[in-house]
């Protein structure tokens, strides 16, 4: 007969298996640490009281000797910081502080419709916001400034890239904007479609005064005032 480690029921010698609790008859008996010797399984699920265990009973485990000194660790943590910065350094090139104090943040260039013209000019200027070239800028100089097309005169503030060449409505002489003393004003040159103030048609001989954030309208091409 065998008896079965777990439950300790009794088997056939040739049993594989308990036909008890079906466990595999080939695990070894497990027994249980007692004061005086071991205690069977089948006497513990029965549920006996343990035995107390004396301080021979105890079990000990042997201490693990480390791998290596604090020393070595600090000394390879040394060796891969430096190779870390030396994978910094190839990835991205460094900068000299006198680089790094020369260099300023350099705010994207506007178009500009007459050469030199920038965004940061004080002078008065018109920023298209409806055409083929949305925030172009044309800069208003002191005096007159023609706008329309240039063909056999020559204009100021030419708009023929500011409109599809299927539908091209600003005449070549369309409108004069005068800057003077610090005032602007606008008149249309009897252009064939008019010129128009914030929706409003400015007709061929009226002077009309333009503010701040006036909507100008050439054709197709609108412009928004600014004066500074």
């Amino acid at each position: 007969m065998m008896k079965c480690s777990f439950c300790g029921h009794e088997n056939t010698a040739d049993a594989l298996f308990c036909s008890k609790c079906k466990s595999e008859m080939s695990v070894p008996e497990a027994v249980m640490p007692t004061a005086s010797g071991e205690l069977d399984v089948e006497e513990f699920l029965a549920g006996g009281a343990l035995p107390e265990l004396t301080p021979a009973d105890t079990l000990h485990f042997e201490k693990i000797p480390l791998v290596e000194s604090l020393g070595t660790q600090q000394a390879e943590s040394g060796e891969l910081t430096k190779l870390a910065s030396a994978i910094k350094e190839a990835m991205i090139p460094s900068l000299s502080s006198a680089t790094l104090r020369g260099r300023t943040a350099t705010p994207p260039p506007t178009a500009a419709a007459v050469p030199g013209a920038t965004a940061t000019d004080t002078r008065p200027r018109l920023v298209v916001t409806r055409g083929e070239k949305i925030d172009m800028q044309y800069p208003i100089y002191a005096g007159k400034n023609f706008l329309g097309r240039t063909d056999e005169k020559p204009v100021d503030i030419d708009l023929e890239n500011q409109e599809p060449s299927d539908r091209i409505w600003t005449s070549r002489q369309h409108a004069v904007i005068t800057f003077e003393n610090g005032t602007m004003t606008i008149e249309d040159l009897n252009s064939l479609n008019g010129t128009f103030v914030n929706r409003t048609r400015v007709h061929p001989g009226q002077v009309r005064t333009l503010q701040a954030n006036d909507i100008i309208q050439v054709g197709t091409v609108q412009m928004r005032v600014l004066l500074t």
